[in-house]
């Protein structure tokens, strides 16, 4: 009787975090994917370029080295993805929460990420030039060594993240909170700061 019990968990256990089978054929066989599960799913070194995934749920998922170019990404849950050296150019990420996401060395120039969050992302290295940050959240999210030339950040609070050796040329900061050494390595950077931030 406990065997069986075991077994039934196991098996309940297993399925509460695989994706779904149709959705993942789905995705596979049109690029198009609107709220599926693909929870864990491996979707490595594949091309969803111009792919509309809204709402999707791709929650520890291994997108690694895959390409969205101009994918439709809005409102997706992206936490703990595995997304090293992803190309997710001129995406659109609004309102997706990308908490945890394992992102270094990723592609996200020109994405829009607006009210999305990225609490404990780990976005070191990545090119995010032109980035669109406006009312995201940052709550440990690791930027060391990122591009962020000309990205928006509005109405953020970025306090507690890393921001070392951050190339920030154009960077434009408007009603942010800021802490004094971030302030100063923008102002070297050239960013382009509102008098309404605020340098703690």
């Amino acid at each position: 009787m406990k065997n069986a019990l075991l077994v039934i968990f196991i098996l309940g256990y297993i399925n509460l975090f695989a994706y779904d089978t149709q959705d993942y054929k789905r995705l596979l066989e049109t690029k198009d994917c609107v709220t599926c599960d693909l929870r864990d799913a491996n979707l490595s070194d594949l091309d969803f370029s111009g792919s509309d995934l809204q709402r999707s749920d791709f929650r520890g998922a291994n997108l690694s080295r895959s390409v969205f170019l101009m994918a439709d990404l809005s409102s997706a849950k992206l936490n703990d993805v595995k997304a090293s050296g992803t190309v997710f150019w001129k995406a659109t990420m609004d309102d997706a929460n990308l908490t945890r996401i394992h992102a270094k060395g990723a592609n996200f120039k020109g994405t829009s990420l607006k009210h999305s969050d990225l609490s404990y992302a780990d976005m070191r290295g990545t090119k995010s030039w032109k980035v669109n940050f406006t009312e995201a959240t940052f709550v440990h999210t690791d930027f060391r060594k990122a591009e962020l030339g000309d990205a928006k950040f509005i109405r953020n609070d970025l306090r507690s993240s890393r921001m070392d050796g951050t190339l920030l040329w154009q960077t434009h900061f408007e009603s942010v909170q800021m802490s004094a050494n971030q302030c100063r390595h923008a102002k070297e950077e050239e960013a382009l700061i509102s008098t309404d931030t605020v340098c703690h």
